[in-house]
């Protein structure tokens, strides 16, 4: 083979060619992200009990979530977390086993509790992992909390109208309420109770279909709508009415705020009251993409944002995967630069251009390999390519060496490669073999540690390997030609 391909250049240069091309080709495709995507192992369950306490919640329900759990085969671990009003479990899957046989198990189990509490919610299992954290923005400025939610709230809906932005959370406000408190005096004098007032609310705050109007053309749906939604609407709710038109209305009696349900869960960025915008990704996203789709947008707003309001980017996980794949680029440049000016001191300019030709081509070769099998250009990975910025040289300089000794004992150029290559073709695979057997082990690391780390071997492995099949069949061909 390496006679061959020594002998044919058409051969060699076009093995090269592919490998350039088809890395290039493919580069554009593979997402950019920080973590490798990782199988999901994880069902979340979470069932809402309005007004119980935590004690009431982890008595009534995460113990009961946890028994039923436990008995599902493949389950590793299950925890249960009980706050005021809802409880919150997550069964854990054991490794190697079949999440979808886990997720059907874990549904019926838990459907069919039947000693839940009468006022708990239906259970609401989901699979976690299904969206990565990319970055948050933190809204503040001068305004009320309603208001800023407000404004949130609309920041959000034009956010989703970007094409790159497909989710985002908003964080920072409990739920919104409207509280209406009654002084005893106030009800005393107008012969009023609290069962009154909320019935008169009720019976004055709707929104209701009312039925549908059929003619000859269309049907036409009626609704009476007259749902109050604000402080003010309520004021103007009559609570007492004479027979001579006077009217007591809401606000005369009562104290109404629009406020949310607690006043802790609240976030402060800079000393200001702040909402935050939290933006994930599907597994399908990039990362790159998405952050720089939220900071055009950002430049976009602030220009209109109301006198006082700030909106600043926090959290950006991007900038740790942008920094990788610029210090890869870097180090891979100046690695080709220095290989090369060092060989030149050597050998000719053209034998010590395709000698450093060896770190592009196998670059772009496992970029292609990555692409086939799904990897992506994440932390992981990413270290994977710049251990093999100082490995996969050695091989390429080595070979090359070797060919200009043979080449100096009288050989001619084709059989200096050929003889060259082959001599130390022995020691070359041992290298191989050897950092093969140092980082296969990291495939197999067990826990959450282990499912990131197993694709750096991967890479690596595959970056060499093509590194040797450039060694081997490609530069024998090209030093033949330079030496010649």
């Amino acid at each position: 083979m390496i006679r061959y391909f020594a002998a044919h250049p058409t051969a060699a240069n076009l093995l090269m060619v592919a490998f350039l091309v088809l890395g290039l080709a493919a580069a554009p495709a593979l997402r950019r992200e920080t973590f490798p995507d990782v199988a999901p192992q994880e069902i979340e369950v979470r069932v809402a009990y309005p007004g119980a306490s935590t004690e009431e919640i982890e008595e009534a329900l995460c113990q009961r979530i946890e028994d039923a759990i436990d008995g599902v085969n493949d389950v590793e671990e299950v925890r249960c977390e009980a706050r005021e009003g809802q409880a919150t479990a997550v069964a854990e899957m054991r490794d190697g086993a079949d999440f979808d046989r886990f997720l059907n198990d874990v549904k019926s189990e838990v459907e069919a509790i039947d000693s839940f509490p009468d006022e708990a919610e239906l259970p609401v299992i989901r699979q976690l992992g299904l969206t990565d954290f990319v970055v948050s923005v933190a809204v503040s400025g001068p305004m009320s909390a309603p208001a800023l939610k407000a404004y949130c709230e609309d920041l959000k809906d034009r956010l989703l109208r970007v094409d790159q932005i497909s989710q985002v959370t908003i964080l920072g406000f409990s739920d919104h309420q409207i509280r209406i408190e009654l002084p005893a005096h106030a009800l005393s004098r107008y012969g009023l109770s609290t069962a009154d007032v909320a019935a008169m609310v009720a019976r004055q705050s709707l929104d209701l279909p009312a039925g549908t109007i059929e003619t000859t053309e269309r049907d036409v749906l009626l609704r009476f709508a007259d749902q109050r939604r604000s402080a003010p609407e309520f004021e103007d709710l009559v609570v007492v009415a004479g027979e001579r038109g006077a009217e007591i209305r809401l606000g005369d009696i009562a104290t109404i705020t629009d406020r949310f349900e607690l006043d802790e869960e609240k976030v402060v960025f800079n000393g200001a009251r702040a909402g935050i915008l939290q933006i994930t990704k599907t597994k399908a996203e990039d990362t790159l993409e998405v952050v720089d789709a939220v900071v055009a947008f950002l430049e976009r707003e602030r220009g209109r944002a109301p006198p006082g309001i700030r909106l600043t980017l926090t959290q950006n996980v991007s900038a740790i995967v942008r920094d990788r794949l610029e210090l890869l680029l870097r180090n891979g440049a100046q690695g080709l630069l220095l290989v090369l000016l060092t060989l030149w001191l050597f050998f000719s300019l053209r034998f010590s251009f395709w000698v450093a030709m060896g770190l592009p081509v196998s670059f772009m070769g496992a970029v292609f390999a990555m692409a086939v099998i799904g990897y992506s250009f994440n932390m992981i990975t990413m270290v994977g390519l710049l251990i093999a910025i100082g490995l996969l040289m050695d091989d390429a300089i080595v070979i090359a060496e070797n060919i200009a000794t043979r080449m100096r004992a009288g050989r001619s150029a084709l059989e200096a490669a050929i003889e060259g290559t082959r001599q130390v073709a022995p020691g070359v695979l041992a290298s191989f073999l050897t950092t093969v057997c140092v980082f296969t082990p990291l495939a197999f690391m067990a826990g959450d540690i282990g499912k990131v780390l197993r694709v750096l071997p991967v890479v690596l492995i595959i970056t060499l390997a093509v590194s040797l099949v450039e060694a081997f069949f490609i530069l024998p061909h090209h030093m033949a030609r330079s030496l010649g």
